[in-house]
C-alpha cells in the first residue's frame, strides 16, 4: 500500500472541514473562511506557524459537531440547551486533534481559540500574552467571519467599527489594527464577502501554506481516521462509538477470513468512516424518537452515497469509496444506495454490512431497546442469503457470540 500520509491527511482535513459546514442545502464555508482570514493575518509569521494556524482554523470547531445546529447559530454562551457543548468544544476539539501525529501545536491553538484578550473568554479565562498569538489570530478570524454573516457588517466601514470596539477586549489592539489593514484591501474584502469566491480563495491560500509534513507510515492515516470516526459519532448521542466498533468487528472478520494485511487495513479504515455522509443529515432527523416519515428516511438513505462522493474527493483514499459506502447494500440487491447484488458489492462492503447491522441491533435507539448479542446473531443468521452474504455470516457469528460472554 503506497500512500503519501501527508497528502492523505491534508485531503481528509480539507474535506472534513467542508462537510461539517454543510447544513441541509446550505454550505457555510465557516472553517474555510476563517482559515483564509487567519492566514492573511499570520502572513508575517514563519511558515511552520502559518501552517499550524491554517490547520487549526480548519479544525477549530470539530468539538461542536454535537450541537443541535451549526455553531454559527449560537453566538452567545447563554444558549442553555447547548451551553455545555459550546463551552467545552475547544477542549473536545483539542483532545481529538492531538491524537493526529504532529498536530500537538495545532491542538494547542484550538484549545485557546475562544479565549479573549481581557480574560472574559473560555474555557480557561486566559488573558493578554498568556494566549498564544495563533489562537488570538483564529479568534479574530472567527469573530470576523461571524460578523460578516450579518448584513449590518457587510461594508468595510461597519466591520472596521466592530473590530475597533473589540480591541483590548476580544483581541489585542495590534491584532485589531492588522485585521483592519487586511480588510481594507478592497479585492480581498470583496472575495471574503462573496460566498461563491470562497473555494477559489481557500485553495489559493492552501497552496501557499503547503502540505502537512508527516513521517512515512500508514499509522498516521489510521489515527486520523480514528479521530474522524469520533467526530462522526458525536453527531448523534445514540451512535457514540459506533464507527469504531464497526471497524473493530470488520477487522476481526477480515482476520478470520485470512485476508492479507493491506485488505484488513483497508476494511478497518472503511469501517471508521463509513458514516461520514451522516454529517450532513440534520440532527432533528437523527434525534427523532419515533418512526421517520418517508421523506425523512429518504434523506437518511442518501448518506452512503454522500460517503461515496466525499471519499472520491480524497484522491489518496478514493478506493475506499465503494467499501465504505456499501454498508447498506443487501445480498439480494434490495439495499441502497446503488442496489448492488451479491458479489457486485465489494467484499469489504459486504463485511461492513454485517458489522453495521449487528452494532445497530445491539445498540440503544430513541425508538427501541437493544437486542442481546445472542438475539442479534439469530436475526443475522435468519437474514443470511437475503440481507447478508452467507459466507461472511459464517465467519461473523462465532465472533459476535463471543462478545456476549
Amino acid at each position: 500500500m503506497h500512500i503519501n500520509p501527508g497528502k492523505a491527511i491534508d485531503e481528509l482535513i480539507t474535506v472534513l472541514s467542508f462537510i461539517v459546514d454543510v447544513e441541509g442545502n446550505k454550505e457555510y464555508y465557516h472553517a474555510w473562511r476563517v482559515a483564509v482570514i487567519a492566514s492573511k493575518l499570520a502572513g508575517s509569521l514563519s511558515k511552520s506557524k502559518q501552517r499550524d494556524i491554517f490547520y487549526a482554523s480548519l479544525l477549530h470547531d470539530m468539538g461542536a459537531v454535537g450541537l443541535t445546529r451549526h455553531i454559527i447559530h449560537f453566538l452567545r454562551q447563554e444558549n442553555k440547551p447547548n451551553r455545555t457543548i459550546l463551552l467545552s468544544h475547544p477542549i473536545i476539539g483539542a483532545q481529538q486533534v492531538s491524537i493526529i501525529p504532529k498536530m500537538n501545536g495545532v491542538a494547542k491553538l484550538i484549545l485557546d481559540h475562544h479565549e479573549w484578550f481581557n480574560g472574559s473568554g473560555y474555557p480557561r479565562g486566559k488573558t493578554n500574552k498568556n494566549i498564544a498569538l495563533g489562537s488570538q489570530i483564529i479568534r479574530a478570524a472567527d469573530s470576523i467571519d461571524i460578523a460578516l454573516r450579518d448584513s449590518h457588517y457587510q461594508t468595510f466601514k461597519s466591520i472596521k467599527e466592530k473590530i475597533i470596539q473589540s480591541a483590548d477586549k476580544e483581541i489585542s489592539k495590534n491584532l485589531a489594527r492588522d485585521a483592519i489593514n487586511i480588510l481594507e484591501n478592497k479585492r480581498f474584502f470583496s472575495a471574503v464577502l462573496n460566498h461563491r469566491d470562497i473555494p477559489e480563495l481557500f485553495y489559493s491560500t492552501k497552496t501557499k501554506i503547503g502540505q502537512i509534513s508527516m513521517s512515512k507510515g500508514i499509522d498516521a492515516i489510521g489515527r486520523t481516521l480514528e479521530v474522524i470516526a469520533q467526530i462522526i459519532d458525536m453527531k448523534h448521542p445514540f451512535t457514540a462509538g459506533h464507527s469504531q466498533r464497526v471497524a473493530r468487528y470488520a477487522m476481526a472478520i477480515a482476520l478470520a477470513m485470512k485476508l492479507n494485511h493491506d485488505e484488513i487495513t483497508w476494511i478497518k479504515w472503511a469501517g471508521l468512516i463509513h458514516d461520514i455522509g451522516k454529517l450532513i443529515v440534520p440532527r432533528k432527523i437523527l434525534d427523532k424518537p419515533g418512526r421517520l416519515t418517508r421523506k425523512e428516511f429518504k434523506h437518511v438513505q442518501k448518506h452512503p452515497q454522500t460517503t461515496y462522493k466525499i471519499l472520491e474527493m480524497v484522491s489518496s483514499l478514493k478506493d475506499l469509496a465503494p467499501v465504505a459506502s456499501g454498508h447498506h447494500e443487501y445480498y439480494n440487491g434490495s439495499g441502497y444506495p446503488f442496489g448492488l447484488k451479491a458479489k457486485e458489492s465489494v467484499l469489504g462492503a459486504r463485511i461492513l454490512t454485517v458489522c453495521d447491522a449487528f452494532d445497530a441491533m445491539t445498540s440503544n435507539r430513541p425508538y427501541r431497546k437493544p437486542l442481546t448479542h445472542l438475539a442479534a446473531c439469530q436475526e443475522i443468521k435468519s437474514l443470511a442469503g437475503k440481507q447478508f452474504d452467507p459466507e461472511i455470516v459464517n465467519f461473523a457469528l462465532p465472533l459476535f457470540k463471543n462478545l456476549g460472554l
